[in-house]
């Protein structure tokens, strides 16, 4: 009797196990079957417009700019003939800050000319976290995870003519305390980004109504770190220079596009060259790096690229319209606040 009711027992539980199986694989190919829907469905949306796949590596180090400058060339290409683009960064794995200000950038400009955007953002979970706690999404519309919403680790502030110097002005103190650990203020750093901001809004664009900068703030609190990138989507400081009828002279002394701008950080065109030359404020902005109270000072603009701490100043095959600054205040800086 226990031997049949031992049985039963056994075939029962072998088929409810049978049964959790077939259940199982019917569920698998059910999620099988609406993934592949999902997928058709995202590909006939996506061929619906113009397309743009960001690299992989979406910053602006030397070695991979070229390829992200080639990348927001296409866009703003994309932009003339266009009235939909979709930017997708489902590739990326690596995303710099400076990256995407820049991206930022030349979005706001596309807008502004009426162009639709859609996109996707990175596949990898630490570029797409590091994406959403960048500021980016005040910009543009998209989920941010609550987690990344808490963080002050990078902000992102877009900046016209309109907007003044001192709204930047908060920002300071809490740079100091991630640096130094005081709240302070540091009128060096403040007055260059000023400089930055006034050559963006005097020299930068055509008209007022095109003035368009970002300034990225990202604090790395573990390694006592900022990192600052500043860019505008104007001309450019060479396409500017050849508006000069003096440039021609210049440009014998120096020889290159590179060689000038090098030299007008540097030393200054006018104490170099004898001849009248407007825009000394770039030797301000390297004073700050020379004086060492930043350091990592990159400049990109037109076909330009200087790496003031690698001792890199080069002439690069895809140029940007418009200039790019990026820099580091760390503990091994000098210390210029005050509290």
């Amino acid at each position: 009797m226990k031997k049949n009711k031992s049985n039963k027992t056994f075939n029962h539980n072998r088929f409810l196990k049978e049964e959790r199986r077939k259940r199982k694989r019917k569920e698998k190919k059910k999620r099988l079957r609406l993934a592949k829907v999902k997928l058709n469905q995202k590909r006939k949306y996506f061929r619906r417009f113009a397309e743009v796949i960001a690299p992989e590596k979406l910053t602006l180090q030397l070695g991979y700019s070229e390829e992200v400058l080639r990348f927001i060339a296409l866009l703003k290409d994309l932009g003339k003939s266009e009235d939909v683009i979709n930017i997708r960064l489902h590739k990326v794995t690596d995303i710099g800050e400076g990256a995407i200000g820049m991206l930022l950038s030349v979005m706001k400009e596309l807008t502004n000319a009426g162009i639709g955007l859609r996109g996707e953002k990175p596949l990898n979970t630490i570029a797409r976290n590091k994406l959403e706690q960048s500021g980016f999404f005040k910009y543009m519309r998209g989920y941010v995870a609550p987690e990344n919403l808490k963080t002050k680790n990078i902000i992102i502030h877009t900046g016209d003519i309109t907007t003044s110097q001192v709204e930047l002005e908060p920002a300071m103190p809490q740079v100091m305390e991630t640096v130094w650990g005081v709240k302070g203020r540091c009128p060096e750093l403040f007055g260059v980004i000023g400089e930055m901001l006034r050559n963006s809004c005097d020299h930068a664009f055509k008209t007022d109504n095109n003035v368009f900068w970002h300034l990225g703030v990202s604090h790395l609190e573990k390694e006592n770190t900022v990192k600052f990138s500043f860019v505008d989507n104007g001309v450019g400081i060479i396409q500017k220079y050849y508006e000069d009828k003096l440039f021609k002279q210049v440009k014998d002394v120096f020889k290159t596009n590179s060689k000038v701008l090098e030299n007008a950080y540097k030393n200054g065109i006018e104490s170099q060259t004898g001849l009248p030359w407007r825009g000394e404020g770039l030797p301000t902005i390297y004073e700050l790096y020379s004086d060492n109270i930043i350091t990592n000072l990159v400049v990109i603009t037109n076909n330009v690229y200087l790496d003031f701490d690698k001792q890199k100043f080069e002439e690069i095959k895809v140029p940007f319209s418009g200039t790019y600054y990026f820099w580091r205040v760390n503990n091994n800086c000098k210390p210029a606040y005050f509290v």
